[in-house]
């Protein structure tokens, strides 16, 4: 294949070495290197979004993470030491896959251009409001202990840019048609508590504090309530808190399989006043409005299967659908919500300046890591959440939303 060296060079080079000496080299070096971490992100992707083992899951990262370095690494130690390298057949495999990256890295450069620029709030969103709040300056006096418990947590604690310890609320005014007795309706998103001991509890009920003054009508929780057990009994102190007029509704996410009585564990959250909606139409009167709900923990628990078919669907004025992965938006096509909440992808966890998160554990990627996006007709929001089973956000604060329903047109 005498087309790769001619690329990367010809005859006896130092291809590593040209590439600083090349301009064009150097480019094409680049596009290799972003192909080859596109490839790879997606199948780190790819590998999350299911339901598989988390063991196979922790052990394919020990695969994935080496192969995604390494290139780098050897580039890198190449250029310094000016490495020589002969094209000949023996690299055939090499130049292949070398040769793939440049070109799949367009259609990654391309997705992510038309994300970063091309694709803003959709028209339903008329008013956005970001409140920043340091809760562990503001529990500091009262935790019992330390705000990062463990040695990993703590080491992560003092991270610059860890935004772990911070929360925004993410307050929205959405635009339906709606009847005047939804005007004004509010609706708090909590997703991906993640309890594991990491992180003390006051910050969990700091966040029930501030969702409790919302006053909201509703409070819905997107799944990923726990990782550990002994957090089990945190639920009253915290869930069992929060307060809203029409009630608190839920789904289960992947981490809580952790738990591995999950009648058990739902038996919990029901305890703390929650209603578990997957599977299941709930029907809420708002005035002589009807608002319908349900959820979907796929693919992680099967409930959503006893769902009757799309053309059962309740009449509503208003239809909700919480989902733990925004995976499930193709599944929710097929019915008429208006309003999808998800969690799931923490926003990437770590984004990077200017480029933004590079891995979500889905299998859309990070297009809908966090934010609003309009899906055909339904709006769905994908919550950053509340913590993680790894205390480190870097440009992805956790995250409690509050969304205000407003008729068309009233926002004028």
């Amino acid at each position: 294949m005498d087309w790769v060296p001619w690329i990367f060079g010809s005859g006896d080079v130092s291809w590593l070495g040209w590439a600083s000496e090349s301009p064009f080299s150097l480019l094409l070096w680049l596009l290799c290197l972003i192909g080859h971490l596109g490839i790879w992100c997606v199948v780190f992707n790819r590998v999350h979004a299911t339901a598989l083992p988390r063991k196979f899951r922790k052990q394919s990262e020990k695969v994935i993470v080496p192969i995604v370095v390494l290139p780098f690494l050897y580039v890198v130690v190449g250029m310094c030491l000016r490495l020589d390298t002969d094209f000949d057949s023996k690299y055939l495999l090499c130049e292949i896959y070398m040769a793939a990256s440049v070109i799949v890295s367009f259609y990654f450069i391309s997705r992510w251009v038309y994300r970063r620029f091309l694709v803003g709030l959709p028209a339903a969103v008329v008013s956005r409001e970001r409140v920043w709040v340091d809760v562990e300056a503001r529990v500091h006096e009262k935790v019992s202990g330390a705000f990062f418990a463990g040695g990993t947590p703590q080491l992560l604690g003092m991270v610059p840019f860890n935004e772990a310890s911070k929360l925004t609320l993410e307050k929205m005014t959405l635009a339906f048609d709606i009847p005047d007795q939804l005007e004004g309706f509010k609706i708090c998103q909590l997703s991906d508590l993640h309890l594991t001991g990491h992180i003390c509890i006051e910050y969990f009920q700091e966040i029930v504090k501030e969702a409790n003054q919302f006053e909201p009508d509703m409070i819905v929780i997107t799944g990923d309530f726990i990782d550990e057990a002994i957090c089990l009994p945190w639920f009253e102190s915290t869930l069992g808190q929060l307060q809203a007029k029409y009630g608190v509704f839920y789904v289960l996410g992947n981490h809580d399989k952790r738990i591995k009585d999950e009648q058990m564990l739902r038996g919990k959250i029901e305890e703390c006043g929650a209603v578990a909606v997957a599977g299941a139409w709930h029907a809420i009167d708002i005035a002589g409005a009807k608002i319908v709900m349900t959820g979907n923990e796929l693919p992680w628990y099967r409930a959503v299967d006893r769902l009757p078919p799309p053309k059962e669907q309740p009449e509503s004025d208003f239809a909700i659908l919480l989902s733990h992965s925004p995976d499930q938006l193709e599944w929710a096509r097929d019915y008429k919500f208006e309003l999808m909440f998800a969690g799931h992808t923490h926003g990437g966890q770590i984004a990077f300046p200017f480029i933004g998160p590079i891995v979500a554990p889905s299998k859309h990627g990070v297009a809908y890591a966090s934010g609003t996006f309009q899906i055909g007709s339904m709006l769905m929001h994908v919550s950053r959440g509340i913590s993680g089973d790894e205390a480190i956000r870097v440009n992805s604060p956790p995250e409690l939303g509050l969304f205000t329903l407003t008729a068309k047109g009233a926002e004028a």
